[in-house]
C-alpha cells in the first residue's frame, strides 16, 4: 500500500506530457491568436511500455515544461509576440544500454503572429530552438549546429461563413522523425454555439464548451522531436528521436478570466525511437502504446 501511495504521489507530481514534443507554435489553428501575455506550467508522465525487441526491454517517459508569451506589438491588422520556453524530458529505459543518459532539454524562443482582418487570417511562427542531452548543458563547449533547430510555420485561414473557415499552410519541425516541412489543410466549424470542430490534418480537435466555464476536447496529432546527445565523457555524440500519434480527451477549467487548469488522459501510439547504444550501434526500435495523465496550470495577463 505504501509503494503505491508513492508511486500515485509522483504520478500526480509530473502529470503532464503535452501532446507537442516539439515546442513549436500551438497547432490549435482555429484558435491560434497570440493577442494575451501567458505563463503555462506542465509535467507529466508516459507509463511505462515495452520494445518490439527479443529481449524483454521498456521505456518510460516523463517530462516538465515552462512556457510563455509576451505580446509586444498589437493593433487590429498586426498582433506580434516573443516567448520562452523550455522542455525537460527523461527518457527511462530499462534492459537497454544507451549511449546518452536519457535527459534531454529543449529551449525554444518563439516570434509567433497573426496579420489580417475579421474574414481572414495568416498566422505564422519562427522559432529557434536548443535540443540537447544535459551532458551538454553541462559542458556546453560541445555545443555546435547540430543542436540548433528551427521550427518554422505559416496558416492562412479564410472565413466560409460566421461559423467557418477554412485552412491552408505549411510547417516544419521533427514531428514526422527528420526535419521536414509538411502541409496543413483543413477546416474550422462552430457546430453550435457550445461545439468547435477543426477537421484539419494533420491535427484533429473537437472541443465542447460548458456555461460554468469547462470544456472538453478531443484531439489527436503526431508528436516528436530530435536531441543532439553525448555520452557521459561528451567524447561520443549521436542523435536521439522519438515520434508517434498522440491522441487523448482533455478536460479545462477557466478558474477566473486569468487562471485555467486542464487534466488530460492521453495516449501515444505508433511509437518509434532511434537512438545510439553504449557499443556504438545504431538502432531503430518500435514500442507499444503508453498512456499518461497530464496537467497544465495557466496565468493570463
Amino acid at each position: 500500500m505504501k509503494c503505491f501511495c508513492q508511486r500515485l504521489v509522483s504520478t500526480l507530481t509530473i502529470c503532464c506530457l503535452f501532446i507537442s514534443l516539439p515546442l513549436q507554435a500551438t497547432t490549435n489553428y482555429c484558435r491560434n491568436s497570440p493577442t494575451r501575455h501567458f505563463i503555462r506550467a506542465k509535467t507529466g508522465i508516459l507509463n511505462q511500455a515495452q520494445f518490439d525487441t527479443v529481449t524483454p526491454t521498456q521505456v518510460e517517459l516523463t517530462t516538465s515544461e515552462f512556457n510563455s508569451g509576451w505580446v509586444f506589438d498589437k493593433d487590429q491588422q498586426h498582433t506580434k509576440s516573443i516567448g520562452f520556453n523550455f522542455r525537460y524530458t527523461i527518457v527511462g529505459l530499462e534492459s537497454i544500454n544507451a549511449m546518452t543518459n536519457g535527459h534531454l532539454h529543449t529551449w525554444d524562443f518563439p516570434l509567433e503572429g497573426r496579420l489580417g482582418n475579421t474574414d481572414s487570417n495568416l498566422f505564422y511562427n519562427i522559432t529557434p530552438a536548443l535540443s540537447v542531452s544535459s551532458n551538454a548543458l553541462k559542458n556546453p563547449q560541445v555545443i555546435d549546429g547540430n543542436s540548433l533547430q528551427l521550427y518554422a510555420g505559416m496558416v492562412y485561414k479564410k472565413n466560409i461563413s460566421e461559423a467557418s473557415a477554412w485552412l491552408l499552410g505549411l510547417m516544419s519541425d521533427h514531428r514526422f522523425g527528420s526535419y521536414k516541412a509538411y502541409p496543413v489543410v483543413g477546416v474550422c466549424t462552430q457546430l453550435s454555439g457550445d461545439w468547435e470542430l477543426q477537421l484539419a490534418l494533420p491535427d484533429f480537435n473537437i472541443r465542447k464548451n460548458f456555461n460554468n466555464g469547462l470544456s472538453l476536447t478531443l484531439f489527436a496529432k503526431p508528436v516528436g522531436n530530435q536531441w543532439h546527445v553525448f555520452d557521459k565523457d561528451v567524447t561520443r555524440d549521436s542523435n536521439f528521436t522519438y515520434n508517434a500519434i498522440a491522441a487523448g480527451l482533455s478536460t479545462q477549467w477557466n478558474i477566473s478570466a486569468t487562471i485555467n487548469m486542464s487534466l488530460s488522459i492521453e495516449n501515444h501510439t505508433n511509437r518509434q525511437f532511434s537512438f545510439m547504444l553504449d557499443d556504438n550501434s545504431f538502432v531503430e526500435m518500435e514500442a507499444e502504446s503508453s498512456k499518461g495523465m497530464m496537467l497544465q496550470g495557466e496565468v493570463l495577463f
